[in-house]
């Protein structure tokens, strides 16, 4: 006797915040949908793991308030506990030293760096988007010590290291947002995982963790389902490519000659590497926040305002942003932290409850939506030359970045295949 195959109006491959984002909204909106994970776990970039108690987001996680991310959480009831990060206590790494902004700069400098940040709402974001961030800040800024603060800053809001390549627009509409709140998520990114995961099972769609795609089938330009590497298959009016480039590549027949395959073409991927340690004494407590002003460092205590760990440690990130070095040496980046550590935390290595440095970060799959001259049309939601083929993530559309720019790209792909007849 014949297996039956199992019908859908949408698969959707890839079970991170896009692929989970895209599914509660098909099945709230009445669609039969099937979301293929190829592990076992769901979450992808936002999965949170737990290492001798302390609970580690792949790297430093956290949402703004007026980001995408955030708003369609809470339009979906899927927003999870969490707290926002203190907006003071700054430091600054320069030469090796530290710069406490709030005691270290002069009179004159401390003045425009409150002016800059204070004014920052009101800059027209549309109106200097075609200057580089180098271009603007040397124009607009005096003192260097500032001008190095705010790079720095733009650097932590948007993942760019290139000052030249950046978009001032993009890099300020970035600090607006964050400005107004930066968010993370008591017990890890885990947390909002596992809330939309609740509201798609709630809506009917199904869940597959586990289950690989093998290949999207086509035929006559159309999408008609989707076989696995379990040798099984399954029909679909609608196939959404929750994943990077490379992987929407791999699995379309034909990718090489469509605008996937151009899209995929012209990526540019960033990446950082993390170092992520709980301590159950901090040394010095009070240093919360570091930014490198003369190198691309990152250092954060994310557990202030959550909880991250079970004993109560405090749990914090360093990162060295490596751009679109994806081979950047691990060794040198995990020295170069551990130094870092060593400056802000003395003694930290006598304190240690967990620890974890993970190298070659893949921290999103396109960076060109932040460069100065822009990178054309944005791709998606939609491939022109298959129908009923979508793709979100955080390289599609061009709603903010990260996890804004998954969702709402993720929301978007929804609406569009909602709309097919």
């Amino acid at each position: 006797m014949k297996e039956s195959i199992q019908a859908y109006d949408a698969a959707i491959i890839g079970g991170g915040l896009t692929g989970l984002t895209a599914a509660v909204y098909l099945a709230r909106a009445g669609r039969s949908v099937i979301l293929l994970e190829k592990e076992r776990r769901l979450g992808g970039m936002a999965e949170t793991t737990r290492i001798n108690g302390a609970l580690f987001n792949l790297g430093p996680h956290a949402m703004y308030e007026g980001g995408a991310a955030l708003r369609i959480l809470r339009e979906l009831d899927c927003e999870p506990p969490g707290g926002y990060a203190a907006k003071s206590g700054m430091l600054g790494i320069l030469q090796g030293r530290i710069v406490d902004v709030s005691r270290d700069l002069s009179a004159e400098e401390s003045g425009e760096w409150s002016g800059l940040m204070g004014g920052l709402s009101g800059i027209d974001t549309d109106a200097v988007g075609s200057l580089s961030l180098r271009d603007w800040s040397q124009k607009k800024i005096r003192h260097e010590r500032v001008r190095l603060l705010f790079e720095g800053m733009c650097r932590q809001w948007t993942y760019s290291g290139d000052m030249s390549a950046l978009s001032a627009g993009f890099a300020i509409r970035q600090g607006q947002l964050a400005a107004l709140g930066v968010r993370y998520v008591d017990r890890g990114w885990q947390a909002a995982v596992e809330r939309l995961r609740g509201a798609a099972v709630q809506a009917g769609a199904v869940l597959a963790a586990g289950r690989a795609a093998e290949r999207v089938l086509l035929r006559d330009g159309r999408v008609r389902g989707v076989s696995l590497a379990d040798g099984s298959a399954l029909e679909a009016a609608a196939v959404l490519m929750a994943a990077g480039p490379e992987e929407a590549c791999r699995l379309v027949p034909g990718s090489a000659r469509m605008s996937l395959g151009k899209w995929r073409g012209e990526a540019r991927p960033l990446y950082a590497a993390c170092l992520d340690i709980a301590l159950k004494r901090p040394p010095c407590p009070e240093r919360v926040f570091a930014l490198g002003l003369d190198e691309p460092l990152y250092f954060s205590k994310h557990s202030g305002p959550v909880s991250l760990s079970d004993d109560g440690s405090a749990v914090f990130h360093a990162m060295k942003y490596n751009g679109t070095d994806g081979g950047s040496d691990a060794k040198a980046d995990e020295s170069r932290l551990t130094e870092l550590l060593d400056l802000l935390e003395p003694g930290w290595d006598k304190e240690i409850a967990a620890m974890r440095f993970t190298p070659g970060v893949l921290v999103a799959h396109d960076s060109r939506p932040a460069c100065r001259h822009g990178a054309g049309p944005a791709p998606g939601p939609s491939v022109p030359e298959a129908s009923g083929l979508f793709v979100a993530g955080d390289w599609v559309g061009a709603d903010g970045r990260l996890a804004d720019a998954a969702m709402a790209s993720a929301k978007a792909a929804a609406e569009a295949i909602l709309r097919r007849r």
